[in-house]
């Protein structure tokens, strides 16, 4: 009897995505279509946008998430509480957007392109409002993101407002799952509505006064562009901090170090000041460059003063 009852309840279950959560419940969507609040059982761990579950509908009405689907492409950033807080799972690609206003900051893309080199997940850069970017400003951004097309990087230069480049972008992500990152006020939400038409994301700008933006999006939430496509909003952020690294772990989060680690005169390298090291010669030569490297500086520095 016992036996019977497993294989009667494991012929219950049903296969839906994480689309939000909602303090204890959250929404999900079935391989129809249908989308339903949810309760989750107590053992399972926090569910974030893109998880895969699998559930089941009670006598009552309820529907129940009963297990977790093993996960892959983990977006994690470090918090205050939680060193390793998960934000997305279940992601081919991130999407770095970063915008004229609020700042322009490499700095916070090279802390996004760690995160996914680190977790296998393909970053595409996407610079949003191109069309309030004059023709030498317009010039000056592609010139200090050249560094990252040399790489291999996709960059995508994009005007919500005049549907610039969206088209290229949606087919880009064709048959993956997506998830935008990056500050507020630089036009995920935006980006959400042009991919998805239908879509009903909250809109904000960025303040005049104090050149950031407002934080609109609360809770990370996906969206289909079709039935095998999918796009994630997440929550703008000021900072995207990274979970402590050691100096083999964090060179590797940089792509083009990768040929010349191992290279350097000490096993113990931390890539910093000791003599005989590999990056830094190959800074010297001109075959990485040099923002990056005082980006790599700047990261492992965070973790120092952190402690």
């Amino acid at each position: 009897m016992a036996d019977g009852s497993v294989t009667e309840h494991a012929i219950t279950l049903r296969n839906a995505i994480v689309i939000s959560h909602f303090g204890h419940e959250v929404l999900i969507r079935d391989e129809s279509g249908e989308d339903y609040r949810a309760v989750t059982r107590s053992q399972l761990p926090g569910l974030v946008s893109g998880d895969r579950v699998h559930w089941q509908m009670t006598i009552d009405d309820t529907a129940v998430i009963e297990a977790l689907v093993p996960r892959h492409g983990v977006l994690s950033r470090s918090t205050k509480n939680n060193p390793d807080k998960i934000v997305v799972s279940n992601v081919d690609k991130v999407l770095i957007v970063c915008a004229i206003k609020p700042t322009f900051k490499t700095g916070l893309i090279d802390r996004y392109l760690v995160a996914c080199e680190l977790s296998e997940i393909t970053p595409v850069i996407v610079v949003n409002k191109a069309d309030l970017l004059s023709e030498d400003k317009y010039n000056k951004v592609v010139n200090s993101l050249a560094m990252y097309e040399q790489i291999g990087y996709d960059i995508y230069y994009i005007s919500t407002k005049e549907h610039s480049n969206i088209t290229q972008l949606r087919n880009s992500l064709l048959n993956f799952t997506a998830v935008l990152v990056g500050q507020s006020g630089v036009g995920k939400s935006s980006i959400i509505r042009a991919l998805v038409p239908n879509a009903e994301p909250t809109i904000a700008d960025v303040s005049d006064a104090t050149n950031k933006g407002k934080h609109t999006t609360s809770n990370s939430t996906l969206y289909d562009i079709d039935h095998t496509t999918h796009i994630i909003d997440s929550p703008g952020i000021r900072e995207f901090g990274l979970k402590p690294l050691g100096a083999d772990d964090l060179s590797h989060g940089f792509r083009e170090f990768r040929p010349f680690i191992g290279q350097c005169k000490f096993r113990d390298c931390t890539h910093h000041q000791e003599p005989g090291c590999a990056i830094a010669q190959a800074v010297k030569a001109g075959k990485i460059a040099q923002k990056r490297w005082d980006s790599y500086q700047a990261i492992a520095a965070s973790f120092s003063s952190a402690n």
